[in-house]
C-alpha cells in the first residue's frame, strides 16, 4: 500500500502534514527520536489509531521509522542503522528492534593456526588452533557489514557444526555458557578495497567504519579477537558517555566500554 492510499482512506493529511512541518520547525536530524507513540498522540491530541495511520504513512513514504523496546520510539529516518556501542546485545535483535530485517551470509567458517597478532589479542601460545569466522550482513536487502571474527579454537569444541547466521554472542551463551562481559572497541575511518566495494555494493575507495574488537567473558578470558567493516553511507554509531563521577554513579569500566554484540 502506497503512502497516498493510506492518506486518502484514513483522511490524515493534516496530522501527516503536521508532523512533518514540525520535524522541520523543531530541527529533528536525521535518526533522532521523535518520541513514543502514546507520547505523541497525548501531544497532538488525537487517538492511538489516528496517529497510527499518520505515521504508517511517513513510514512507507520513508520519512520516519519505529523501533521497539526500551530504546525504541518513533525516528526521524535517512536510511541509516545505529550500532550502539553500549550494550551487548545481539545485532540481529539491534536491527530487529530498529524495524528492521537483518539477513546473514557466512562468507568464511574454519579453523586454522593462530597468527601472531591474534595470538598476541587472544592471549594464547604461538601456533595455537582457532577457528575464523567471516560474515556479510544485510539490512532490508541491502548491504550492510563485513563481520571478521577469530576465536580460540579450544573454547568452543563444534563451533563450525553451529548455525553460525545468527547472534555470536547469542551462540557461545547458549552452547558454552560463554557470556560476554565487556569489550574494547577502536574506530576509524578507511576507504573500501575492491574485494570488500564488491560484496557491500559500493564504489572502490568509498568510506567504511572500521571497528577493532576484542571481547571479555565474565571470568576474564579474551574470547574473541575481531575486525567489522560498516558503510558508512548507512550506519550511525551511538554511545553512553558518563561524567568523571561515574565511579560513584555504580558504573565499571565495562559498562564503559562493551561492544554492540555480534
Amino acid at each position: 500500500m502506497t503512502a497516498e492510499s493510506i492518506r486518502s482512506e484514513t483522511g490524515v493529511d493534516g496530522l501527516i502534514s503536521q508532523i512533518q512541518t514540525d520535524c522541520v520547525v523543531q530541527q529533528f536530524r536525521p535518526g533522532e527520536r521523535l518520541g513514543s507513540e502514546r507520547g505523541l498522540a497525548e501531544r497532538y491530541g488525537v487517538s492511538r489509531s489516528r496517529l497510527r495511520r499518520a505515521l504508517d504513512a511517513l513510514e512507507t513514504a520513508g520519512h520516519i521509522r519505529r523501533g521497539m523496546g526500551r530504546t525504541g520510539g518513533v525516528f526521524v529516518d535517512d536510511a541509516r542503522i545505529q550500532r550502539h556501542l553500549n550494550t551487548t546485545q545481539g545485532v540481529p535483535e539491534m536491527v530487529r528492534r530498529q524495524g528492521m530485517t537483518l539477513h546473514t551470509r557466512v562468507l568464511r567458517a574454519d579453523a586454522a593456526t593462530a597468527e601472531p597478532a591474534e595470538c598476541r589479542n587472544l592471549g594464547l601460545p604461538p601456533r595455537a588452533n582457532v577457528f575464523h569466522l567471516e560474515r556479510l550482513r544485510a539490512v532490508d536487502g541491502i548491504p550492510w557489514s563485513l563481520d571478521s571474527s577469530t576465536l580460540p579454537a579450544s573454547k568452543f569444541p563444534g563451533f563450525l557444526g553451529r548455525d553460525l547466521s545468527t547472534s555470536l554472542y547469542a551462540t557461545l551463551a547458549g552452547n558454552y555458557g560463554c557470556v560476554i562481559d565487556h569489550a574494547d572497541e577502536t574506530i576509524e575511518v578507511v576507504t573500501a578495497s575492491p574485494a570488500q566495494a564488491a560484496l557491500l555494493q559500493i564504489s572502490v575507495g568509498d568510506p567504511l567504519l572500521l571497528i577493532w574488537r576484542t571481547a571479555t567473558d565474565e571470568h576474564g578470558d579474551t574470547i574473541e579477537f575481531a575486525h567489522d567493516l560498516f558503510r558508512a553511507d548507512r550506519t550511525r554509531v551511538h554511545m553512553h558517555k558518563y561524567g568523571e563521577n561515574w565511579k560513584r554513579a555504580g558504573h565499571t569500566p565495562s559498562e564503559r566500554s562493551v561492544s554492540g554484540a555480534r
